[in-house]
């Protein structure tokens, strides 16, 4: 029989490591920026994607694809009638079927095979225990093996000899996730000129680095909430001012406040989520910082 769970409350599989599922009435965003390939699938109502400039509709019951590391906004048309069910893939799992990162230059896959495929690895895993574990994990390798397939080989921008700035940036200001990081700290640690430096990095994240480094704080206090810290620790160890601060960018970005999103996942998400990012999150982020993924 399948477990019944509270609507929009995250789940991660007992016996099924690095993927998170979650179901329940779907929510609009802005610029959301994750570490986890992110797939969506919205009844019910149509969706709207917007990035890097561009617009993306998503017909009901079409697969919506989201790759790491790309600032991107949602909505729903009919924020009343819309449902969806979201899976996040950790970047351990793609590594297992793909070496190199996985990338969509249109977000919305117009494959129905693979949207039915998703919708039934969804109710599999969100279902919990039906079947036997390796049946579960074998499903979903098929799935990203077949979601592999329609990811595009292309140029991600800032390659060449300009290709690791963006890598260099994203993980000084995680090291540096509570400190006001300045352009000049920028351009010293990656060797670039500052406007330089600015062009790279919008071009690869969608994103300025002050505000890519806002969407970084919000992500790990999204962690730190999953494991039922103090908001007012939280919003402390991730640069803003005061819990007031923290509550009013973290709703704006994500429709819900910190402590509804944090009394989602209270005894719902266990500790085995293993995806590197969740590793990369266990060191400290700066002095200030105590030692403590989505990819909405």
């Amino acid at each position: 029989m399948e477990l019944q769970r509270t609507a929009g409350t995250p789940f991660v599989p007992d016996d099924v490591s690095d993927v998170m599922v979650v179901a329940g009435p779907a929510r609009s965003y802005r610029n959301n920026v994750h570490e986890e390939i992110k797939l969506v699938q919205v009844t019910g109502s149509g969706f709207t994607v917007r990035r890097r400039g561009a617009v993306h509709r998503a017909a009901p019951g079409e697969l919506i694809a989201l790759h790491a590391d790309d600032a991107h906004s949602g909505a729903p048309e009919d924020l009343d009638a819309a449902s969806w069910r979201m899976m996040c893939l950790s970047p351990s799992l793609i590594a297992e079927v793909m070496p190199s990162a996985m990338r969509f230059g249109d977000v919305v896959i117009g494959d129905r095979v693979l949207a039915n495929h998703f919708r039934s690895l969804h109710m599999l895993l969100h279902g919990g225990r039906i079947g036997s574990a390796l049946s579960r994990e074998g499903g979903l390798l098929d799935f990203v093996a077949a979601l592999a397939l329609r990811s595009d080989r292309v140029a991600v921008p800032g390659s060449g000899a300009l290709g690791r700035i963006p890598e260099i940036v994203r993980d000084y200001l995680r090291e540096n996730i509570s400190r006001n990081v300045t352009l000049d700290e920028l351009s010293c640690v990656t060797g670039a000129g500052k406007y330089q430096l600015v062009r790279v990095c919008t071009a690869h994240f969608g994103l300025p680095p002050h505000k890519l480094h806002v969407r970084l704080r919000l992500d790990h206090a999204r962690w730190m909430l999953r494991r039922g810290m103090d908001i007012a620790e939280i919003a402390y160890a991730t640069g803003f001012h005061d819990q007031p601060h923290l509550t009013r960018v973290f709703s704006a970005a994500y429709g819900t406040t910190p402590a509804s999103y944090r009394s989602s996942f209270q005894g719902t998400v266990r500790r085995s989520w293993t995806s590197s990012a969740a590793q990369e999150r266990t060191r400290p982020h700066g002095p200030s910082a105590p030692t403590v993924f989505v990819r909405s």
